[in-house]
């Protein structure tokens, strides 16, 4: 019997030694997963800002093409407008030149019903 308890107590004690070992790689494999999940938060982190700089470099960029565009395209409404006033100028000229020819075709008009009128005394 005397082996019986040795066999047992050889075996608690192994059993034992094998529940502090599994306790021990429970905490471990624990600490381990906690340790790479924070590892990965942080590789997620890094590529959101990195992400972040890279977006905005590309709009600071696209911000100042743009602003250069505004740039040559109020230069060239500035062209646009000053032309329009040099039109306007010319439109109002025009229209100055179309009443003096319009009087002038009145006259003509007129000075033709006088000139009928007078053919048709003689024609009688």
């Amino acid at each position: 019997m005397s082996i019986l308890k040795i066999c047992a107590i050889v075996f608690s004690a192994t059993g034992f030694w094998k529940l502090i070992e599994m306790l021990f790689q429970f905490r471990m494999n624990k600490r381990f997963k906690n340790a790479e999940i924070n590892n990965l938060n942080t590789q997620a982190n890094s590529l959101v800002v990195e992400n972040y700089k890279l977006w905005t470099e590309n709009m600071d960029r696209r911000i100042k093409e743009l602003e250069s565009k505004n740039i040559l395209q109020r230069e060239r409404i500035g062209r646009l407008e000053a032309k329009n006033a040099e039109m306007s100028q010319t439109i109002i000229k025009l229209e100055s030149k179309n009443t003096q020819m319009n009087q002038i075709i009145i006259k003509q008009r007129d000075r033709i019903s006088e000139l009928e009128t007078e053919i048709k005394k003689y024609k009688k």
